[in-house]
C-alpha cells in the first residue's frame, strides 16, 4: 500500500484497489473487457490526468476505448522509438504513486497462470536484448524435469521476434552479457535461446530477405532434449515479416500470426481449437500482449493461451528491470491500443 493523496477525493488513507479480474479469464470475453473498462483505477487515472470520467468512460465498449486511445497519447513518449529510448513524462507526486499502484490492478505485471501440465506449444516473445535473454531463460527453467523449477511438459519451442536493430543501451548490454557481436533482436534471441537450453547448431536456417523494412524473415530450427532418455523436442528462433513490410517492422501481432500460419503446422498440425499455448513476456508486458494473443491466436482458432511472465533473476548478474511510472503509463496505453483492436475481431460481439 501507498500513502499518496487519492487525486478524487484528497484523502490520506493509502492508495489502493481490488485488483481487476484479468481480461479473458471469465467465460465471457465481453464482461472481461467490460469490467475493465469501469474499473476504479482506469477511472482514477482519467481524473488524475485531468480528464472528465462522463465524457471519456461512456457509451459502449468501442467508444470508450477510442476516446482512451485520444486521452492517453499524452503518455507516449516513445514517439515511434524503442521503449528503452521514450522520456520520461513530468509527472506531480500523486501522478507518481497512482500509475504503478493502478496499472497492477489493471494486470500489469500479473505473473499469469500455468493451468495445464501440458502445453502444444511455448513461445518466448523477442523484445529489447533483456527480454531476448531473460524469456528463453524462464522457459528453460520452466520445461527442465531435472530442475525443481521444471513444472510443465511441451510439444515444441518457439522464439518468436523480428528483425530489429539494436538501439540505444542495447549494444552495451549486449556486451555486458558476453555477446559483444550483437547487432539486432533476431540474433539475439537466438543467442539467448541456445544458451538457455544448451542449443549446437541449427539443423536448418530458413531466410528471405527483402529490402524493405518489414520484409525480412528468417527460422533456424534446432532439437531439444529435456532430460537423459527423453524424447526430443523442437526449437524454432524466427523472425517475422510485418504484414505492412514497406511502412514498419514486424510487431506483435505480425509474429504471431506467422506463428498460427508457418510455424505450428509444422510439427504438430496446425492450431485447433483446444490447442495450448503458453507465452513468455516479461512482467510489464504480459496484458498487453495476452490480448494481441487473443485476438490473433485465441478468437481465430479456438486456441487456449496462457501468458506468464519471465522470472526475476532468470539470467544470473544481469540487473533487474527498472518499472518507471511512465513505463506504467505507456503500457496503459499500449493495452487500450490492443483492445481497440481485440474489439473489432470478427466472432467478438461488444
Amino acid at each position: 500500500m501507498l500513502g499518496a493523496v487519492s487525486p478524487a477525493t484528497g484523502s490520506t488513507e493509502p492508495l489502493q484497489f481490488s485488483q481487476v479480474p484479468a481480461i479473458g479469464s471469465g467465460e465471457n470475453l465481453h464482461a472481461d473487457i467490460e469490467r475493465w473498462l469501469d474499473s476504479a483505477p482506469l477511472r482514477e487515472l482519467v481524473r488524475a490526468f485531468g480528464g472528465s470520467v462522463e465524457q471519456v468512460l461512456v457509451g459502449g465498449a468501442s467508444d470508450r476505448l477510442a476516446r482512451l486511445d485520444a486521452f492517453t497519447e499524452r503518455w507516449d513518449t516513445r514517439q515511434g522509438r524503442e521503449r528503452n529510448q521514450a522520456g520520461e513524462l513530468d509527472l506531480t507526486p500523486e501522478q507518481r504513486e497512482l500509475a504503478p499502484v493502478a496499472g497492477n490492478a489493471l494486470g500489469l505485471r500479473g505473473p499469469g497462470t500455468l493451468r495445464f501440465a501440458h502445453y502444444d506449444h511455448v513461445l518466448m516473445l523477442g523484445g529489447l536484448i533483456r527480454a531476448c535473454l531473460a524469456r528463453p531463460a524462464t522457459a528453460a527453467l520452466l520445461l527442465r524435469p531435472d530442475r525443481a523449477e521444471g513444472v510443465v511438459t511441451v510439444g515444441a519451442v518457439t522464439a518468436l521476434g523480428g528483425h530489429r536493430p539494436f538501439a540505444g543501451d542495447e549494444f552495451e548490454q549486449a556486451a555486458r552479457e558476453g555477446f559483444p557481436h550483437l547487432t539486432e533482436e533476431y540474433e539475439a534471441l537466438d543467442a539467448g535461446t541456445r544458451r538457455a537450453f544448451g542449443l549446437g547448431e541449427p539443423l536448418s536456417d530458413e531466410h528471405q530477405s527483402s529490402p524493405l523494412p518489414g520484409g525480412s524473415w528468417s527460422i533456424r530450427s534446432y532439437r531439444w532434449q529435456p532430460a537423459p532418455g527423453a524424447a526430443s523436442v523442437p526449437v524454432r528462433v524466427v523472425a517475422a515479416p510485418s504484414s505492412e513490410p514497406e511502412r514498419r517492422r514486424a510487431d506483435t501481432p505480425d509474429s504471431y500470426a506467422f506463428f498460427a500460419e508457418r510455424i505450428a503446422p509444422l510439427d504438430h498440425g496446425s492450431l485447433v481449437p483446444g490447442s495450448r499455448l503458453l507465452l513468455l513476456s516479461t512482467a510489464i508486458h504480459v496484458l498487453p500482449q495476452h490480448l494481441a494473443a487473443l485476438r490473433m491466436l485465441g478468437l481465430p482458432y479456438g486456441a487456449e493461451i496462457d501468458t506468464v511472465s519471465a522470472q526475476a533473476g532468470s539470467v544470473p548478474g544481469m540487473p533487474l528491470a527498472n518499472f518507471t511510472p511512465t513505463k506504467y503509463l505507456l503500457e496503459i496505453r499500449t493495452t487500450i491500443r490492443m483492445l481497440c483492436q481485440l474489439v473489432e475481431t470478427p466472432g467478438l460481439v461488444i
